[in-house]
């Protein structure tokens, strides 16, 4: 029996884990010893997965005889034959997978791109509008060219953006005084309509430690 550094486990190394140690790969257990592993980090589970040697489940996240990279044991000791190894592991091809995900366009982001095609329409309409009829009242070429610029910029809303962006900032600071981390300032507005948010993640939204916060006594509730 030798000890390695987590990075030089291969496919195919019997690994032995006990209480306290990091999974170091995707195993499958051969043997175990009241191993319990705590597996809040992938699947969310808040209560020690036992493991063992029998197959229990078709579902890979849920069989007993699979230990997984990431997560901790917890109690007992086990060993297993290393399956899977770096991204080809479950927790590496969910983080790969989430890398890999495209960012979609916020309703701001697309209201505030209507918006700009619009107002750009009607400026470049009223300025057309307004170079002909100053070449009609007798204007010269370049006061109507300078009609048509003046009447296009008049309409660009240059503070736009900078408005918008102004009052996103001051939002995200609200929600961090109240432990809430904005990384997408454009998420704000989403926000705001938001009623509920569901996540099974332990550990985003969790800290996978349960409070008391209110108490039934005598037929009264009160704050713990």
């Amino acid at each position: 029996k030798i000890q390695i550094n987590a990075e030089n486990v291969v496919v195919g190394d019997l690994v032995e884990v006990k209480g306290g140690d990091r999974v170091p790969a995707d195993m499958r257990i051969i043997s175990s010893h009241g191993c319990k592993v705590d597996n809040s980090s992938l699947t969310g589970e808040s209560e020690p997965q036992t493991r063992s040697p029998e197959f229990t489940h078709e579902n890979p996240l849920e069989t007993r005889n699979i230990c997984f990279f990431s997560t901790n044991c917890v109690e007992g000791t086990a060993r297993g034959i290393v399956i899977s190894t770096g991204d080809r592991t479950v927790m590496g091809r969910i983080a790969s997978l989430a890398s890999g995900l495209e960012v979609g366009r916020t309703p701001i982001a697309m209201e505030i791109e209507h918006f700009i095609r619009l107002i750009t329409g009607v400026a470049v309409f009223l300025g057309l509008s307004f170079f002909i009829l100053s070449l009609i009242l007798g204007y010269t070429w370049l006061e109507a060219v300078i009609f048509l610029i003046g009447i296009i910029v008049a309409n660009v809303p240059e503070g736009l953006l900078a408005t918008v962006t102004v009052c996103l900032t001051l939002t995200a600071k609200r929600m961090a005084r109240k432990n809430c981390l904005v990384k997408n300032l454009e998420a704000v507005e989403t926000l705001g309509s938001t009623s509920t948010i569901c996540s099974d993640k332990t550990g985003t939204l969790t800290q996978n430690r349960m409070t008391v916060a209110h108490m039934w006594f005598d037929n009264q509730i009160h704050e713990a």
